[in-house]
């Protein structure tokens, strides 16, 4: 099927997408964090003019933007993990459908919240 089965619509129930997202989410975390270690491993030098620019730009209300779908992403993830998790050792298996959305839910507050907190500690 490969990574374009994954955004088949036809035929797909809602927790196929769910793992389509759990799967999406974890690529963008990984990219992230080699992102990050670069971004790291770039501090190395002794003038800390590396450092004074990477910092003014990640701390730029113009990257706002990705710091805000980076924690979308994590905050999904955890939670639909974490679902996950409790359906593979059998917790609440029959209420499948409504706990895949109360933890969306869930999510999608979360994300709220960190969103405004962010926007807030930039100037917003």
């Amino acid at each position: 099927m490969g990574v374009s089965g994954w955004f088949r619509f036809k035929g797909r129930s809602l927790f196929s997408w769910a793992f389509t997202f759990q799967r999406l989410t974890g690529v963008v975390l990984l990219i992230y964090l080699l992102m990050h270690l670069t971004y790291l491993s770039s501090l190395m030098d002794k003038t800390g003019s590396t450092y004074e620019g990477m910092i003014a730009l990640t701390v730029s209300r113009q990257f706002l933007v990705f710091d805000l779908l980076l924690v979308l992403c994590g905050v999904f993830h955890g939670v639909n993990g974490f679902r996950i998790i409790l359906h593979e050792f059998g917790v609440a298996y029959e209420y499948r459908k409504p706990l895949l959305v109360i933890f969306t839910l869930i999510a999608v507050v979360v994300w709220l919240y960190a969103s405004y907190i962010m926007y807030s500690l930039t100037g917003g």
